[in-house]
């Protein structure tokens, strides 16, 4: 199990490359060696980037080895300033042990957009819409039109949804991740596309009618309140409740900022950082003023700060039950103390080793590091991976924004 996280997680970070797992690995120089499985050139037909070439990896299919799903297009349609803006385009299933396509469908179409930065956005991910077995979900767009549809293993449509067969306003409320989570406690999963959620069934379940929230969490936030909640936070310019917490199954809005925002900016944040306040800590702040601030799971303000970094990456890494940030080269204590010194760029915050605890994933040139916690704990858990929620969370890290996957109520 370990060397098949670590191969995924592999792929996960590099691109559409597999390597051979842990257990094959070779020696030079001190550092490992990874011999290539194979490579799939996507070719002129598809720009490289966190919209424009979603894919996964996951066992789709059920027979007990993941395949991997990409969006693929043909031939070399770049315009003059290298857009792909016509052509084909697919969804393509990938043999995971020898890299040769083995099944294609359409991709959503551009038709009903109105330029290439909205049709650009793409999204792909994984949801148990029966509560049993993993179907495929195909997502197209974020700031006006969005379509989606989910697929069965052998690319049979199950439904078709978009925003023109909603009454109310789902038009321009996705955000810059897709969350699969069941909200509504029935064991299936609904899609959490950004200021709205999709049914298990293809049908809108609720909308803010807010608009964009670049900041979108889905946990159990409020311990107090049933069920999972939703942590935003607006892109959108919001006169008020531009950071808010809503109950997942509802929107109902349990709290709300009172004050205008003008843009909340990033990824944000949502975990239990500190134990004097029950549940987790939202953050977020604006883009274009010294503004941030720290909420309790309740509402109330912790903190208020001028600067800082916008996006703190939680990590469960020390003894406690408690999660650290990861934020200014080391993984820190909320107040600032550095427990862990990482270098490079953060990739992901994933339970990779399979503990309760995380490892944080970074890049450099010409090298990959993992790092995982020494230090001891008496806390017990089970593999976060476990968790469907949270590996449906990490499948989906490979598109937009980077959000931490969280936890779901243990299915």
């Amino acid at each position: 199990m370990r060397s098949r996280i670590l191969v995924g997680l592999m792929g996960l970070i590099a691109g559409l490359v597999l390597v051979a797992p842990a257990s094959v690995q070779g020696k030079a120089g001190g550092g490992s060696v990874v011999p290539m499985l194979w490579r799939h050139d996507m070719g002129w037909s598809i720009e490289a980037g966190i919209w424009y070439s979603p894919w996964i990896v996951y066992d789709v299919d059920g027979d007990g080895r993941a395949e991997v799903y990409c969006k693929a297009g043909e031939g070399d349609p770049r315009d003059a300033k290298g857009l792909v803006q016509e052509g084909p385009e697919y969804l393509v299933k990938i043999d995971g042990r020898t890299g040769k396509i083995v099944e294609r469908t359409a991709w959503l179409s551009r038709e009903g957009f109105s330029d290439y930065n909205r049709y650009c956005r793409n999204f792909l991910t994984v949801a148990y819409l029966d509560g049993k077995k993993p179907s495929l979900i195909m997502q197209r767009g974020t700031y006006n039109m969005i379509k989606m549809q989910a697929l069965d293993k052998d690319f049979k449509q199950i439904w078709y949804w978009d925003v023109t067969r909603e009454k109310k306003k789902y038009r321009g409320q996705g955000s810059h991740g897709l969350i699969s989570a069941d909200v509504d406690g029935d064991g299936r999963d609904e899609l959490v596309i950004g200021a709205a959620v999709i049914d298990d069934n293809g049908k809108g379940l609720w909308t803010l009618e807010m608009g964009h929230p670049d900041v979108c969490y889905c946990g159990d936030i409020d311990p107090d309140n049933p069920g999972l909640e939703v942590f935003y936070g607006f892109e959108t310019r919001q006169k008020t409740d531009g950071i808010c917490v809503v109950d997942a199954k509802t929107g109902r809005k349990l709290w709300a900022h009172k004050k205008p925002t003008r843009h909340i900016h990033a990824q944000g944040m949502a975990g239990d950082i500190l134990a004097a306040y029950p549940g987790m800590e939202v953050y977020g702040g604006e883009r274009d003023y010294d503004e941030r601030w720290l909420y309790s799971a309740k509402g109330k303000l912790i903190e208020f700060r001028e600067k800082g970094t916008l996006s703190p990456r939680p990590v469960w890494w020390d003894g406690d039950p408690q999660k650290e940030v990861v934020v200014s080269g080391a993984i820190r204590d909320w107040g600032g103390e550095a427990i862990q010194a990482v270098k490079g760029r953060v990739i992901a915050v994933v339970d990779c080793i399979g503990d309760f605890r995380e490892e944080v994933i970074t890049s450099l040139k010409g090298e990959l590091r993992i790092y995982t916690t020494k230090i001891p704990t008496s806390e017990k858990r089970a593999s976060l991976m476990q968790d469907r929620q949270y590996r449906l969370g990490i499948v989906a890290q490979t598109m937009g924004y980077y959000y931490p996957a969280q936890l779901g109520l243990g299915n």
